[in-house]
């Protein structure tokens, strides 16, 4: 059955193609607001707002520390999944009452973690993997003790080590000791600068890539927007993308002209203004520079047989 578009379906499609140019332009803040219908272009609309969040999300997210993973304890197990040995610290972390060799991994694990660990065993079979389960262990008065962990198969001649299973916790990445001394604090200090950093010059790059229909404000009015100031805002631009934020700013407007050329109908006077630039002329001739023809010759060049007449 095929499906009737109506205009203002095609208003809708639009939109979303609108939408696809902003996502390959690298702003992953264009949203969209699903019409109720409930529609195929509801549903497209979602996914794309839902793909924008998680590119955002992963790219620049800002409100997760970076967390890093800490052993607890090892488990060894037999090819039978018999206990065989574990780490010192095991029977106090787990609140073992007595020792627990030669005991099955079931005696001690919950009925849906045993599932989730053999399952992991023979979905990964032959591979070394990493993957995190959360496992809950089963401590006194029936209570449990979760936390995420890993199960490996040993390589090797020992039977009694077929299997190991590793729980982790995780830190945010602070010194647990009280005693850290002043080059370490001063190590992990400078570390928390560089991803604040990093973080702040990414935000930047998203501001630029959000505005490429308009011209950037000065680099001292762009600092204080992201409350920074003009040389650290420059310099460190410059250092981590290789470029001007200006300069940076520029290809990206006529990477995204060349675009709407390759993929659209659109006059490319009307392009022009899309893509932030006052006249033809200085579109035109910054787009030479950079792709070594004018709009017009780059059309004839990469205009689809489709769209050709």
């Amino acid at each position: 059955m095929e499906y009737a578009f109506n205009n203002e379906d095609k208003m809708r499609f639009n939109s979303l193609y609108q939408q696809i140019i902003e996502i390959a332009c690298g702003n992953f803040m264009f949203r969209q607001e699903p019409s109720g219908r409930r529609d195929p272009i509801d549903t497209v609309t979602v996914l794309l707002n839902m793909m924008s969040e998680e590119i955002y999300n992963f790219c620049f997210g800002t409100n997760q520390e970076i967390k890093q993973p800490e052993i607890q304890f090892s488990i060894f197990l037999d090819k039978d999944f018999y206990i065989t040995s574990y780490s010192s610290n095991t029977p106090e972390i787990l609140k073992w009452k007595q020792d627990k060799f030669d005991c099955q991994v079931s005696e001690i694990l919950s009925k849906n973690s045993e599932k989730a660990l053999t399952d992991e065993i023979d979905s990964a079979t032959g591979k070394m993997y990493q993957q995190f389960i959360p496992v809950d262990f089963i401590v006194k008065n029936k209570g449990l003790h979760r936390c995420p962990c890993t199960i490996q198969r040993m390589v090797g001649v020992d039977p009694s080590c077929a299997y190991v299973i590793t729980a982790f916790r995780f830190t945010n990445g602070e010194e647990p000791l009280r005693k850290v001394s002043n080059i370490r604090h001063s190590l992990k200090s400078g570390k928390k600068e560089s991803a604040a950093t990093k973080i702040l010059l990414k935000q930047v790059r998203l501001y630029i890539l959000k505005n490429l229909h308009t011209d950037l404000p000065s680099l001292r009015e762009l600092g204080l927007i992201h409350r920074t100031n003009k040389t650290k805002l420059k310099e460190g631009f410059k250092k981590m993308y290789g470029t001007t934020i200006h300069r940076f700013h520029m290809e990206k407007r006529l990477d995204k002209g060349a675009l709407l050329i390759r993929t659209t109908e659109l006059p490319i006077s009307m392009i022009t203004q899309k893509c932030g630039f006052k006249d033809h002329s200085h579109f035109s001739k910054n787009f030479k520079i950079q792709f070594g023809q004018t709009p017009s010759e780059y059309r004839r060049e990469y205009k689809p047989n489709f769209m050709r007449e």
